[in-house]
């Protein structure tokens, strides 16, 4: 079967694509044939060297895959081969492949109704869900930022906090993503090239600023979101792709003490041990799909063997939604964000 992977860390040319024998499911596993593979954050920070939980060298990247059971160990009496299911494969990887076995209990059924490159983006949705109703615990009314609301998981967010009925600020570094985001269904949307982001949140908040700032970043700007949260607001950090904050994180905090500003952490692998998390945020997440209140926005389906293409789409900035990877697809498909449920 066909893989990417890598074999040293890099740019988006170090995704390899190699020949490996297909495996065969152990006791508890089951062997998947993929469908669609989604492409996100976490995967780039593997492939530069970046993630804190980084592999050994060679590794299959790929935490998330839609697509049908292939074959079952002998233990295993929840699924039947030809079955649609999707993997959350975030402690393990691997699913930039043709075929993947993963323990049972990380494989999920879903309807054949329902599309199969929305199915494997329900990662990012996973990710977003915890992180407004786990670590933000959010109520109806609340005010939310979401930086760089126009990708995988910004875009979750988004959809998740319309549906929970929060009040929406969405960031984008690209004057073309705003009428996308609008279009999507922010309440507001502030370019950031060439706006003064304090002077826009508290216009937006009539001076209140936010109840959340949700933020993939990181880096040394990120102690300055601190001066946008309202009385009691948080700013949550669930990525690092301009590095850690700056160690004087909680120095800043007391310096605002008389807002009481919380600073909070988030990372999908908080559930490496619980399956069961899992299980029942995928159920709650289908059931809005089929519900239309969520809809997965593709940006490209891709060729398997277009894996670095799809890092280098991911690099440029100029990705609205979802790319994902699919081992029998022949040529890329740009969708344009006409996808139909």
């Amino acid at each position: 079967m066909k893989v990417i992977r890598l074999h040293k860390t890099g740019g988006p040319e170090v995704l390899q694509i190699d020949e490996m024998d297909s495996p065969k499911p152990g006791l508890d596993e089951v062997l998947i044939k993929a469908h669609s593979i989604g492409v996100g954050l976490p995967d780039q920070l593997i492939r530069t060297g970046r993630y804190p939980w980084m592999p050994k060298l060679p590794t299959i990247p790929g935490i998330e895959m839609s697509g049908t059971v292939a074959a079952i160990g002998k233990k295993v009496t929840k699924f039947k081969e030809g079955e649609s299911v999707i993997v959350s494969a975030v402690p393990q990887r691997g699913c930039y492949a043709e075929y993947m076995v993963a323990d049972v209990n990380w494989v999920f059924p879903y309807s054949k109704t329902i599309n199969p490159s929305f199915a494997a983006s329900l990662i990012n949705y996973r990710v977003a869900w915890n992180i407004l109703h786990t670590a933000a615990r959010v109520r109806a009314g609340d005010t939310v930022v979401i930086v760089g609301a126009a990708g995988g998981v910004g875009n979750a967010l988004l959809q998740l906090a319309k549906a929970a009925e929060l009040v929406t600020i969405a960031l984008t570094r690209s004057p073309l993503k705003v009428k996308y985001l609008i279009e999507q269904g922010a309440d507001h949307v502030i370019e950031t090239s060439s706006n003064d982001l304090l002077k826009q949140i508290k216009t937006v908040t009539c001076g209140r600023g936010v109840d959340f700032f949700i933020d993939p970043v990181g880096g040394v700007s990120f102690v300055n979101h601190l001066d946008l949260l309202a009385p009691m607001g948080m700013l949550i950090m669930y990525g690092l792709m301009e590095g850690f904050p700056p160690d004087g994180v909680f120095r800043a905090q007391c310096k605002n003490w008389a807002r009481s500003p919380a600073v909070r952490m988030f990372s999908i692998h908080s559930y490496d041990d619980q399956p069961e998390v899992t299980e029942k945020n995928v159920e709650i997440l289908l059931k809005m799909i089929e519900d239309f209140r969520i809809r997965p926005m593709i940006y490209a389906e891709l060729p398997l063997n277009m894996a670095s293409e799809a890092h280098r789409l991911l690099e440029s900035g100029d990705v609205m939604g979802k790319i994902v990877l699919q081992p029998d697809r022949i040529e890329p498909l740009y969708t344009n964000f006409s996808n139909t449920f």
